[in-house]
């Protein structure tokens, strides 16, 4: 069965926030049987970028924006090592996605044709950065259109079984959480390699230093709670989620 997993993302910092290799999910993959275990063994999980890190700007800056595009390539490699995920760029421009772009849309779904992911995750609808928006509509327009015979692509037609959105920072309530207690320091790593956007020393910025630190750890905390784990990540979904086998479900009392 295909237990391959896509995410994403306009910046690979994003998915250092998640996890996925989870030993018990509240909820079960369409066909995934009885528990629907999610483990690094079972599930081939793919990064895909659609930008790059660093906005291009005026020649003036070019030597500063290499040495931080470098710097970022280098803080992805090393957050990519410490998910052991598989990670790709397209190198888009950072600031700049149009989900109406037509290089862009061709690029992604002929991505998506090739690796063709039963479950992809992505950002929400609603969010704090405009790129993150473009990033869902494009994952939503191109996940259906990759799927159509006679659009102009290249590859055989491809459509995901399910497309999964994070919890960005407009969200209320998930419409599922999955346990990540397992992960949960494998997480943290993960986006302390991000030194430049997520350490004290750089630039002050609403994600920078330790209160960011507590704010992800506290929600993490908070829907653990929700199903009696101690971290939970949450996610929403336009299609309702079935659960395959009930009795599957956490054991914890109500």
């Amino acid at each position: 069965m295909n237990r391959s997993i896509l995410i994403v993302i306009c910046d690979f910092i994003v998915s250092a926030m998640l996890s996925f290799y989870t030993s018990t999910p509240p909820v079960t993959m369409p066909g995934a049987g009885s528990g629907g275990v999610m483990d690094s063994g079972t599930a081939a999980i793919i990064l895909s970028e659609l930008n790059l890190r660093q906005l291009q700007l005026e020649d003036a800056k070019a030597k500063l924006r290499e040495a931080q595009k470098q710097e970022g390539f280098s803080e992805a490699r090393e957050a990519a090592r410490i998910l052991g995920v598989d990670r790709h760029n397209l190198g888009f421009r950072d600031g700049f996605l149009d989900s109406n772009d037509a290089g862009l849309r061709d690029r992604f779904a002929e991505f998506l044709r090739e690796h063709r992911p039963r479950v992809v995750f992505t950002h929400p609808a609603r969010d704090r950065h405009p790129d993150h928006e473009q990033v869902c509509r494009l994952v939503r327009s191109m996940g259906f259109l990759a799927g159509l015979t006679k659009y102009p692509l290249e590859g055989r037609p491809f459509r995901p079984a399910r497309i999964f959105h994070w919890m960005g920072a407009r969200d209320a309530d998930p419409d599922f959480c999955v346990d990540v207690s397992q992960d949960w320091d494998v997480r943290r790593r993960a986006i302390e390699a991000y030194v430049s956007q997520f350490g004290e020393n750089g630039p002050a910025t609403p994600i920078s230093g330790a209160s960011f630190h507590e704010l992800l750890e506290s929600r993490g905390r908070f829907l653990g709670g929700r199903i009696r784990v101690r971290f939970a990540e949450g996610f929403t979904c336009d299609e309702l989620p079935e659960i395959a086998d009930p009795c599957a479900l956490s054991g914890a009392e109500f």
